[in-house]
């Protein structure tokens, strides 16, 4: 219940774009005609929105491979909005023209400085998702720093420069890694 009433104000308030509803300002915008995505692949932060816009009088779809969305078909100026609450990467196609493929890249954001430490977020809220994140020391393996978390952030302070690097799963549903962010402690 309180779920559904958060989600009607923030839909009221213009924060959340409903599938075919208006655009979300500050987000980025990929424009679906010709047969592609422009651009077909960008990196936007944590709960970031990115609007898909269907100018084509072709039906088109936007359609997560990994199973995180479906536009369903839209076309004609239609519009479709998916925020990006967890960082991964997010492979998508349209599902009517399969050759047509984009990819969204969400980092890891990060807080603090090299003396005093950082705070890694992996995601803007709790909720259904689950997180892997993975560390690297240098050019060294990638070893896990969480695994199969439902926290969303944690403090890191191993001295050394560090890659670090996450990835969400809700259901059966699972991203890619997200592209690695650099920190650095003394």
């Amino acid at each position: 219940m309180i779920t559904r009433l958060l989600a009607g104000l923030l839909i009221a308030a213009g924060l959340v774009a409903v599938p075919g509803g208006p655009a979300i300002s500050g987000g980025p915008t990929v424009s679906v005609a010709d047969m592609r995505f422009t651009p077909a692949s960008l990196t936007v932060g944590l709960g970031s929105p990115v609007t898909w816009t269907y100018p084509d009088a072709m039906a088109h779809t936007s359609t997560s491979t990994q199973g995180f969305w479906n536009s369903g078909a839209k076309s004609g100026g239609d519009t479709f909005t998916h925020t990006f609450d967890g960082a991964g990467s997010y492979p998508y196609q349209c599902t009517i023209h399969p050759s047509m493929r984009g990819t969204v890249r969400v980092p890891v954001s990060r807080t603090g400085a090299a003396d005093s430490g950082w705070t890694l977020r992996w995601a803007v809220a709790a909720g259904d998702a689950t997180y892997d994140v993975q560390v690297r020391k240098g050019t060294g393996t990638w070893k896990a720093l969480r695994t199969d978390t439902s926290g969303v952030s944690a403090s890191f302070h191993r001295p050394g420069t560090w890659a670090v690097r996450a990835r969400t799963q809700v259901g059966s549903s699972t991203s890619g890694w997200s592209p690695a962010v650099k920190v650095t402690t003394s």
